[in-house]
């Protein structure tokens, strides 16, 4: 019997088959008004509410993975965010964060400050399930308790890196999370480039009360169309995180 796919699939195919392919490694702008694939939203009275837009990573003899990058508006607590456009607004980053007890101490002692509510557009990149190749499959396959991929290829996804670049020089990178929120990779959380993810203990301290600690932050976006253009990304494969820091070092 030959698989005949569904005409949906053929044209979600056709319409990524136009996005444009990069590489491990190589530095692409994260949103490009020219590219493929880039859409803006506006708010109600006309002005720039938010942007998206799709690229395709190709790495080694696999198929594409075929990339969204996401903002919406969102309010969050400061202590969760990072802007690279207005430090000021986010986490206060600095040395204090990389050991842990001294995190703690931080957070702790700027608790109330930390806990004000922070707006920007909020940025995730990440590939669904329904752009894989094959999703009907796949899907198939996983309600049969099986899997598709092998656990060489699961391994390989785990490690790969997105890293972002600021005007001015600053650098945030988040690590793929693999099948993560009914996602088949997220890259949700951002920490410094230079240092890899923050420390956080298990379990969280107690008198932190409501706020979070993770290895990285959310980030927050201006509503600038402008600004958001400058952005630069680039995808690294790396198998693990002493490599990653080695990859920093040397650059």
């Amino acid at each position: 019997m030959v698989y005949e796919p569904s005409r949906w699939l053929k044209e979600r195919d056709a319409y990524w088959n136009a996005i444009q392919i990069v590489h491990p490694g190589e530095t692409f702008p994260l949103f490009h008004l020219a590219r493929s694939g880039t859409t803006i939203r506006y708010a109600d009275d006309g002005s720039f509410g938010a942007i998206a837009s799709r690229i395709r990573l190709q790495i080694g003899h696999f198929d594409p993975l075929n990339i969204s990058i996401a903002t919406a508006p969102y309010a969050l607590q400061r202590a969760a965010v990072i802007t690279p456009f207005d430090r000021n607004q986010g986490y206060p980053l600095d040395q204090v964060d990389l050991r842990l007890r001294n995190r703690y101490e931080k957070v702790a002692s700027m608790n109330r400050e930390l806990a004000k509510i922070v707006e920007g557009m909020g940025l995730v990149v990440f590939v669904a399930f329904e752009d894989l190749p094959l999703y009907s499959m796949m899907r198939s396959l996983q309600e049969n308790g099986s899997s598709l991929l092998s656990p060489e290829i699961i391994s390989l996804l785990e490690h790969v890196f997105l890293t972002l670049t600021f005007p001015g020089g600053s650098s945030f990178s988040a690590r793929a999370l693999y099948n993560s929120n009914r996602l088949f990779l997220l890259f949700r959380t951002f920490f410094p480039t230079d240092t890899g993810p923050l420390p956080v203990g298990d379990p969280v301290a107690t008198e932190l009360g409501p706020l979070s600690i993770e290895e990285g932050f959310r980030v927050l976006l201006p509503f600038d169309l402008e600004q958001v253009q400058t952005i630069r990304a680039k995808f690294l494969l790396l198998p693990s995180l002493d490599d990653y820091r080695a990859s920093q070092t040397s650059l």
